[in-house]
C-alpha cells in the first residue's frame, strides 16, 4: 500500500501549527532574554559584594544563558522545519 502524497490543504495546515508554535516560542525566546539581562545586570551588581552573591549571581545568570540558548535552537529547529514546509508547497505547483 503506497503513501498518498500531500495535499496543499495538508502542507497549509502544518504551516498554520508551525507558525502559531513559533510565535509563542519567539515571545518566549525574548522573555528569556529578558531573564538573561537582568541576570546579567544582577551580576554586575554583586561584583562589588560578598563572594558568596556573587557566586550565586553568576549561577544565574549562567542558567538564564542556557535556557535562552535552548529556546533559541528550539526557534531555529521550527523555522527549518517552516521553511521546509515552504518548499514541499512550492514543488506541488
Amino acid at each position: 500500500m503506497s503513501e498518498q502524497p500531500r495535499t496543499a490543504q495538508d502542507i497549509l495546515a502544518d504551516q498554520f501549527r508551525l507558525t502559531a508554535d513559533l510565535c509563542v516560542l519567539t515571545g518566549e525566546y525574548h522573555r528569556l532574554l529578558q531573564k538573561v539581562a537582568a541576570a546579567g545586570f544582577l551580576r554586575q551588581m554583586a561584583e562589588d559584594g560578598p563572594e558568596h552573591e556573587l557566586a550565586e549571581a553568576e549561577r544565574s545568570e549562567i542558567a538564564a544563558n542556557l535556557a535562552a540558548e535552548s529556546c533559541e535552537s528550539r526557534v531555529n529547529d521550527l523555522e527549518q522545519r517552516l521553511g521546509a514546509l515552504g518548499r514541499e508547497l512550492a514543488a506541488l505547483r
